[in-house]
């Protein structure tokens, strides 16, 4: 089984809890194998001294040394293949017709650096975060409302486990941080509405039959 298909399996695999709004926890997310070749990628090569979010994209693995393209290019296959499904457990989610994956690792600085508290992008319909080092850090913060005394829960830090969600407009409320003295890294997953401003794997039909391909354009604001 690879390790797209592993993720497939588990999402639909797991219940939706609905308190303060739906969302799954995975635990387990990858592999053994695959998921101590990207820690250990992470690791000792993404200690990076900042104070800034920080996006490492699929075709800048290479160059950071980040072992871990071919998965991510089946991972985004088997996520498009199965967005219905995917979706499909969830109460509610937004719809759109041209849609693709944003993969990329996610650098969050130590604090006092936070991610305020928003209810998640409007183009896009699915979201996964899996958790990937340290150790022990801070996970997802849920809340009922944009407002900090709102907070109901945290989906707890876990190495190789996958926090999942449909975003609502004013309903998915959630933040991040970092609470060590070191960056919070995670592998970031959203299938949503393409844009020609950010990294996606998509399908595209060549030659008349349906491959996956990468389309790269280095985000607005990136210093990477």
């Amino acid at each position: 089984m690879s390790e797209g298909e592993r993720l497939i399996k588990k999402c639909l695999a797991t219940k939706v809890e609905l308190t303060p709004w739906p969302y799954q926890i995975i635990n387990d997310t990858f592999s053994d194998e695959a998921f101590a070749k990207l820690q250990q990628g992470c690791d000792t090569n993404l200690k990076l001294d900042t104070t800034k979010l920080h996006h490492i994209f699929p075709d800048q693995y290479k160059e950071w040394d980040i072992d871990f393209y071919d998965e991510t290019v089946d991972i985004c296959t088997n996520l498009l293949r199965n967005i219905k499904e995917l979706v499909g457990v969830y109460p509610a989610s937004r719809s759109y017709e041209n849609l693709g994956v944003n993969a990329h690792i996610s650098i969050t600085p130590k604090l006092p650096y936070k991610f305020h508290i928003h209810h998640e992008g409007l183009e896009k319909i699915w979201s996964a975060v899996t958790y990937i080092t340290p150790e022990e850090n801070v996970g997802t913060k849920m809340y009922q409302a944009q407002d900090s005394h709102s907070y109901i829960k945290e989906a707890p830090w876990k190495r190789n486990s996958t926090f999942i969600f449909c975003g609502q407009q004013e309903k998915t409320w959630h933040s991040y941080e970092s609470d060590q003295d070191c960056n919070r890294i995670t592998l970031n997953l959203f299938i949503q509405k393409t844009r020609k401003n950010k990294c996606f794997m998509e399908f595209a039909d060549l030659g008349g039959s349906t491959k996956s391909i990468i389309l790269r354009d280095k985000p607005r604001g990136s210093n990477l």
